[in-house]
């Protein structure tokens, strides 16, 4: 993750660009990694966001269900889909809050599947310090597959070029901590 994240700050200034950070028009892909009691456990999500207008925006993504509630769900699939009220303060800090309905589904060790469905609620606050990097920081609460969960989330997004973004997130989940690895691409 240290040798990721020295990548991302020497790309960032090497292609520094004019991007729009503040845009909730994008594809994403990322990559968790969480430490827990019981190991190390990744999980992967692509989402997709889509503004509606000046003040809102839809989101949805397919990927782990660890990702939204225990991190060692390895063997999950959650589909989220929501809906995202955003608000700009200045043209450098904006504020959203988004609600989610979570599909998902765990397969346990004993070969029984669980499935269930599950809520999210998410407030986000972005802040751009230069046209090129925006600062993330986040706090949710979800409920999926009986698990209750508060998480956090913040770190930089590096604009590496007009359509292209690279970040690292640091994520902490009912003592749980990890990073995420996120590339998106704007539309």
């Amino acid at each position: 993750m240290r040798v990721l994240s020295c990548c991302l700050v020497v790309l960032s200034w090497a292609g520094a660009s004019c991007a729009e950070p503040l845009s909730y028009d994008y594809a994403y892909l990322s990559h968790q990694e969480v430490d827990t009691d019981n190991g190390r456990a990744s999980n992967d999500v692509f989402g997709m966001h889509h503004e509606l207008g000046e003040h809102l925006h839809v989101f949805g993504s397919w990927g782990d269900a660890g990702a939204y509630g225990n991190p060692l769900w390895q063997d999950s699939r959650a589909l989220r889909l929501g809906l995202g009220g955003r608000y700009l303060f200045g043209e450098h800090t904006l504020v959203a809050v988004k609600f989610a309905l979570i599909r998902a589904q765990f397969d346990r060790p004993t070969g029984e599947t669980v499935k269930d469905d599950g809520t999210s609620m998410i407030l986000e606050i972005r802040h751009r310090f230069r046209p090129w990097l925006e600062v993330i920081g986040s706090g949710s609460r979800s409920n999926v597959l009986g698990w209750q969960t508060t998480e956090y989330v913040a770190g930089p997004v590096f604009h590496v070029h007009p359509r292209v973004a690279l970040g690292t997130l640091y994520r902490r989940m009912e003592g749980n901590a990890g990073f995420e690895a996120t590339l998106r691409w704007y539309y």
